[in-house]
């Protein structure tokens, strides 16, 4: 054998073996700080879950809590971390914690999309990391890569109404009324019982930007749905408030208003913006009351 040609053949097996240990290296968990006390007031992304959360029941015991509505967060930030729970804030509750999460079960959101960029990599059909990077993009404010990427969570779980509703809070956000619409009809289609999809719809037809997609008629029946199916959501009143405001019943817009912030449920981070909300609402209707004579 010739000795040049020998030498050249162990180089290229070196040379590839070097490479297989690059891509080796390259396939490892990006890095994923542990959490301490320095995650208080940061936000994690969970890794489990719709927003599940656990709480201590009247036992003591820890139970599972499944939000819905506006305190569902795969997004967090965290109130404190305790051994191995991380203690998370629900949006609009203020700075009490509502429960925790497993400290396995977390990553900080800054961290998040890489470390699901590797999940996906190894796994172009795992339709939840797809879901999981898309709400992490979304909180970084990244929308157009949010839609994308639940666009491909649906597209690999047709059925999961919960896919629909997310793609559709990224289009409202974009002010893509139309789409997000149809993103929440077919989310009250899979799932004709639950209760958010109506609400988020109602607000569409309620608060679109282009005012030729509101309709308060459609807004207002969405909304007495949506209530009629969960009366634990008083924010879900704002909701029918700001359509009855839009139709011009100002009256019932003040009382519905007023019903949601005396609610011992309402979340006490929207309360001053809602009793913004009322006050424009009964100057509205102090403006077009007559004076007594």
């Amino acid at each position: 054998m010739n000795p040049n040609s020998t030498f050249a053949h162990a180089a290229i097996v070196f040379a590839l073996l070097d490479s297989a240990l690059f891509c080796g290296a390259q396939l490892e968990d990006p890095v994923r700080t542990p959490p301490d006390k320095t995650w208080a007031g940061r936000r994690i992304l969970t890794l489990e879950g719709f927003g599940d959360y656990f709480t201590l029941d009247n036992r003591g015991q820890p139970q599972v809590v499944k939000p819905e509505g506006l305190s569902v967060n795969i997004v967090a930030v965290v109130q404190r971390v305790d051994g191995d729970r991380v203690w998370i804030k629900a949006n609009g509750a203020g700075d009490v914690a509502v429960g925790w999460v497993n400290t396995a079960d977390t990553i900080l959101l800054e961290q998040a999309v890489p470390y699901l960029n590797l999940l996906i990599g190894r796994n172009p059909g795992d339709w939840d990391a797809y879901l999981r990077r898309a709400e992490a993009e979304h909180a970084l404010n990244q929308r157009d890569a949010a839609i994308a990427d639940y666009t491909k969570a649906i597209a690999l779980n047709p059925h999961e109404p919960f896919l629909f509703l997310r793609r559709g809070r990224s289009l409202r956000a974009m002010k893509q009324c139309s789409n997000a619409v149809v993103d929440f009809e077919e989310a009250i289609r899979l799932k004709p019982q639950w209760a958010e999809p109506y609400n988020l719809e109602a607000g569409v037809y309620a608060d679109c930007p282009d005012s030729q997609y509101r309709d308060p008629t459609k807004a207002i029946a969405l909304s007495e749905r949506a209530i009629a199916l969960d009366v634990e959501h008083p924010t879900y009143l704002t909701v029918l408030a700001l359509s009855y405001f839009r139709s011009g019943r100002l009256e019932e817009a003040v009382i519905t208003q007023r019903e949601a912030l005396e609610s011992p449920l309402f979340p006490p981070g929207y309360r001053e913006e809602a009793t913004n909300q009322l006050h424009e609402y009964e100057r509205a209707l102090a403006a077009r009351t007559p004076s007594p004579r």
